[in-house]
């Protein structure tokens, strides 16, 4: 009899950068759980663990009967059905309830392939990723946008001559902490505090870690002070993905001014942005929604069935 499955997991550190890199090169992914930057601004409030074993990346979340692994990730002549049986068979042994999540069609087709009577795919639509028209959310034409575009106008004849956007250097970094801040204390009492408290850890680790993380962000300032700020980086050749975005929500027309302005002087290149899933609250999932997107990163729990 085999003993128990041992794969080395561990902390993520910045210079395993260049290796995560190497595994997401190797498809074209659309998820955000394919970006080192990501992974490693997330992996305190979710726990994030990796393992690299016979050329397959593995990643894990949470402890216990309360973790879930991802998909692995192969490299260059690996085999994804080996790195499933091997996650299997971990949980199997140490008595765990197999959990995937994050599970991408594409993925889950690979699964189904491998034992079309083995799993259960349940659709996750709470962490589905939308993605957008880089030139939809440049033009906002047409009647679904009109309402975007009105309070992108109002803000820009309210705060004519008063207000500039730029891109975020190390320089700045603090300020945009500092908007930040006000902006988690005008949050920090919403039923989602857990959920907002490892956000804003993520944030600070990413502004901690800017240059080597080769993060890109912009920021718009009212009378020489930072109220809204984003930060995003390439997920693949034609798509940019936002990970953070954050405005004062008392000053109509910022969200939209921000969005539209990042994506206008960082991302203009692109084909698609994609804009992370919305957790399932209620007014983030209207917002993303009312952006109109073009489809979403679909993503599935897959369970053993009995």
């Amino acid at each position: 009899m085999e003993g128990i499955v041992i794969i080395q997991f561990k902390e993520i550190q910045l210079e395993d950068k260049p290796c995560f890199d190497e595994y997401f090169k190797q498809r074209r992914y659309e998820q955000a759980d394919a970006t080192f930057m990501a992974l490693f601004a997330w992996q305190k409030p979710y726990e994030i663990q990796w393992a690299e074993e016979n050329n397959i990346l593995y990643i894990r979340s949470g402890r216990g009967n309360k973790q879930f692994w991802i998909p692995p990730f192969t490299g260059k002549d690996s085999d994804f059905i080996k790195g499933l049986e091997r996650m299997q068979q971990w949980f199997a042994d140490h008595g765990y309830p197999f959990l995937l999540k994050g599970v991408t069609p594409a993925a889950a087709e690979r699964i189904r392939a491998y034992c079309p009577e083995c799993y259960t795919f349940t659709p996750d639509r709470d962490n589905y990723e939308y993605v957008y028209l880089t030139q939809n959310l440049i033009n906002l034409s047409g009647k679904k946008y009109r309402q975007k575009k009105n309070n992108l106008n109002h803000f820009r004849s309210e705060y004519i001559a008063r207000w500039e956007y730029e891109p975020i250097t190390e320089d700045i970094l603090d300020e945009c902490l500092a908007a930040e801040t006000t902006w988690y204390q005008q949050h920090a009492d919403q039923e989602d505090a857990a959920e907002l408290s490892g956000e804003r850890q993520a944030i600070e680790q990413v502004f901690r870690h800017w240059t080597a993380l080769g993060a890109t962000g912009g920021a718009i300032r009212i009378f020489n002070k930072i109220v809204a700020f984003s930060v995003g980086e390439m997920l693949n050749n034609d798509t940019a993905i936002i990970h953070f975005e954050k405005s004062d929500p008392q000053i109509r027309g910022l969200y939209q001014a921000i969005n539209h302005e990042f994506v206008v002087h960082a991302w203009s290149h692109t084909t698609y942005i994609n804009r992370e899933e919305d957790m399932g609250i209620p007014g983030l999932r209207h917002s993303k929604e009312s952006y109109n997107p073009c489809h979403f990163v679909e993503k599935f729990d897959v369970t053993l069935k009995d």
